[in-house]
């Protein structure tokens, strides 16, 4: 089985067929991630969408510099800071949305633990964004630190402090929503 590192190789000497396998593993990965960010369902697919044919277009540019999953979030970041530059509207970034409808039956998800989760996604929603990114790239999708850094282009300990800093304020929040 090969690595994604080295499918991107070689997608990127031509043999684009092999995309599909990245797209199978990614692709509702990088939808949640544009979903967390937009709360827009009809936008972060659009934004996927993207990503993926910009891959296509710039698959000679990838370098083993990064884990293929950095470079991908990397891509995706920057698609998503063109969107709100492009349309001018950073406010619509805190629109609300959040689609419950795939939920699946688990016997152990009880009543109290449903509530939880919708307190936390809540407590998540008055997150700045950027502090909703790392809390997503860290804990959703278990990045390194040095992913993430990457990807962000800001040093590893910066990493730490947002993360450090997106917990605590997530748990002020959550506690918050908890007492009303």
């Amino acid at each position: 089985m090969l690595t994604d590192e080295q499918i991107m190789l070689k997608v990127s000497e031509g043999d684009i067929g092999l995309l599909s396998t990245l797209f199978d593993r990614y692709n509702i990965k990088i939808f949640n991630y544009f979903l967390r960010c937009t709360y827009n369902k009809s936008l972060s697919q659009d934004l996927t969408q993207i990503v993926f044919e910009k891959l296509i277009k710039y698959r000679e540019s990838y370098k083993q510099d990064y884990t293929f999953q950095a470079w991908l979030y990397r891509v995706a970041g920057n698609i998503k800071n063109d969107h709100y530059r492009k349309e001018k509207s950073y406010k619509s970034r805190n629109h609300i949305y959040f689609d419950q409808t795939e939920q699946v039956y688990d016997p152990n998800n009880t009543i109290e633990k449903k509530e939880s989760i919708k307190l936390l996604h809540a407590a998540l929603k008055k997150l700045p964004a950027d502090q909703r990114e790392v809390i997503w790239m860290t804990k959703f999708e278990k990045m390194k630190y040095a992913d993430v850094a990457k990807i962000l282009e800001l040093s590893e300990s910066a990493i730490k402090v947002k993360v450090h800093r997106a917990i605590k304020r997530l748990r002020t929040e959550y506690i918050q929503l908890e007492k009303s």
